[in-house]
Formats: C-alpha cells, sequence, structure tokens
C-alpha cells in the first residue's frame, strides 16, 4: 500500500451496518482527493445484508469474524445493552498486522465533515495508538481516572483509535484488555472496553486534538444547532455519543438533517428512520418532557414528565 493512504476499520454487527455504511459515505464524500481503505470487520450479519452494503462501491474490504471468537467475552457488566460485538475492535490490529502499520479504528455512530488526509501527520511511531480525551471538563475526567486508579491525567473516548499495529501487538493489548475485561472482581468497569482500555494503554497513548473525536454530548442545544456553519470551529468527526442518535426519527434537528443527506448516497436511502420509543430509559421521558416544554409543546411535556414520574416511582418500589 502507498505510504499515503489512510486505513480506516468498522466493527459491527447486522444491526448497525446500515450506520457504518451512511459513517462510511460521509468519509469519503469529504475525501474525493484521498486515497483511503476502509476495513469492515463483519459479526453476524446475513449474506442479502452484504450484498447491498456491497453497493456502496468505495473500496471497502470485509472480515468476517466467527462466534466463537467472541464467545469469551459472555459476561456481565453493568451496561447490560453492551453487544458482544463491540469487542471485535480488540481483534483488529492483530488481524491486521501484516497488511497495515496504522489505522483509524472508529465507532458506527460517526460522521466524518472535513479532509482527514492531516491524520499523516500525527505521529504515533512511540505509542501505541493517538486518542481524544472523553470530556473537556477536568472534574469529569478526575472522576473515571479515580475510579479506575489510572496513574495518568487523562482518560480517553474509545470511538476513535488512531493505531499502531505493531505496537499494539508487541505491547500484547488484545490478551492484556482481556485480563482485565474477563476478571470477575473488575466491577469497577462501566464502560467495559473503553474502561479496560484506558487501564492496559495507561501512558502508552497519544492525546489529540478533540476535532478528531468530537462527542455530540459536549454540545448544548443550541450548539447542535449551530456546528456545521462554522467551518473554524467544525470538526472532522462527530461521535454521536449519548442516547440521541441521528437515527432515531424523534430526534429532528441539524444533526439528523446531516445524517439524512449522507443516508441519501447509500444503499438504505429509502429504508425509514427507527423510533426510540421503544428504547427510551426512565430518564429519557424526562430530557423529552424538558424539550416539549421549551419548544412550547405543553400537552406533550406534561405526558412525557408523568410517564417519566410513573416509572422513576415504579424503579425505586423495586430497589426497596
Amino acid at each position: 500500500m502507498k505510504d499515503n493512504t489512510i486505513n480506516i476499520a468498522f466493527c459491527t454487527d447486522k444491526n448497525y451496518l446500515e450506520f457504518v455504511a451512511i459513517s462510511i459515505k460521509s468519509i469519503k464524500l469529504n475525501n474525493l482527493n484521498n486515497d483511503i481503505q476502509f476495513h469492515v470487520f463483519l459479526y453476524d450479519v446475513p449474506v442479502n445484508d452484504i450484498e447491498k452494503f456491497k453497493k456502496l462501491n468505495i473500496p471497502i474490504k470485509t472480515y468476517f469474524i466467527e462466534k466463537e471468537q467472541l464467545e469469551q467475552y459472555q459476561t456481565e457488566h453493568k451496561l447490560k445493552h453492551i453487544n458482544r460485538s463491540m469487542y471485535i475492535r480488540l481483534l483488529v490490529p492483530r488481524l491486521l498486522r501484516h497488511e497495515v502499520d496504522r489505522f483509524i479504528y472508529l465507532d458506527a455512530d460517526v460522521l466524518c465533515f472535513k479532509d482527514i488526509s492531516s491524520i499523516n501527520s500525527i505521529n504515533i511511531d512511540s505509542v501505541v495508538c493517538a486518542v481524544v480525551s472523553d470530556s473537556l471538563n477536568n472534574n469529569n475526567l478526575k472522576k473515571n481516572i479515580n475510579r479506575l486508579k489510572l496513574n495518568s491525567t487523562n482518560y480517553f473516548n474509545s470511538g476513535f483509535l488512531y493505531i499502531n499495529t505493531k505496537n499494539w501487538c508487541d505491547y500484547d493489548i488484545e490478551s492484556k484488555v482481556n485480563q482485565v475485561l474477563l476478571n470477575s472482581d473488575n466491577t469497577q468497569l462501566i464502560y467495559p472496553d473503553q474502561d479496560a482500555l484506558n487501564i492496559v494503554l495507561n501512558n502508552k497513548v497519544l492525546y489529540i486534538d478533540s476535532k478528531w473525536n468530537y462527542l455530540f454530548t459536549w454540545m448544548n442545544e443550541e450548539e447542535k444547532q449551530n456546528f456545521f456553519y462554522d467551518s473554524e470551529f467544525l470538526p472532522f468527526i462527530i461521535h454521536f455519543t449519548g442516547a440521541r442518535k441521528p437515527w432515531y426519527k424523534e430526534h429532528v434537528g441539524l444533526a439528523q438533517n446531516l445524517y439524512l443527506f449522507y443516508k441519501h448516497f447509500t444503499p438504505w436511502h429509502d429504508t425509514p428512520l427507527q423510533s426510540y420509543l421503544p428504547k427510551m430509559r426512565v430518564n429519557d421521558y424526562r430530557i423529552y418532557a424538558k424539550n416539549y416544554f421549551k419548544k412550547g409543546k405543553i400537552f406533550k411535556g406534561i405526558k412525557f414528565f408523568t410517564q417519566y414520574l410513573l416509572l422513576k416511582n415504579a424503579k425505586n418500589n423495586n430497589n426497596s
């Protein structure tokens, strides 16, 4: 491969394949003059979906992860909704070691808004990977640092990792992360693989500009509506952390409009947006109520706040 090739890896199961396709399209449309090779690791994806995915007509190498490779991750964690496919990222550097020297790993819930060729000027020769801090608030960072007893002044988000494959393998990161993950005594792991990666990669990472993995949850409501119009502020990659994913039809706004724009250029262009309502957690009803009140939709606000109070009361009764 040419030295200026940017290698990008995604990992997905059947539930997130559409979102990976949209992320890839956003990268491609903003990097038409760059040589980008995508590597997509698939777990439990039907053949029909794979054929649909290939209609993106973009240079994508696909790799199939067998169920046996993820069986060891059938462990209990606080986040019950965690899907085993999230652990595929731990295997990728080993599987790509003889193919690429370095690559960007991305979560599926990202959109690209800029030319990313400057990634090639970031030197990761002496580290395992380049990362972005998980928060812009030092107090939030300290909570995670103290919780995990890190010998560090920072804590990173694992949705973006610019990985040196040789160093990852030489330091045996996959095995060391597994030791942390599969230790039944590690009840402090709230964000399983992200926490484990922070523990193992402690002081072996390079922190880079937040624009490489700008978290949606860092923005207030006004910023969420204006971020695209400020070319100086606009990040390379926006990571839609939190519950308000742009692919849920209820989460209207500029982010969803842009998401639909990129979706239009994929084989999923005519697939309707999903509803978030069946997946709502107790606190989501409070957030929805607050947003409806702000928009002057009083009846809807009362409806969602009432539901929030009922669910919260039921939860408290179950815990007592």
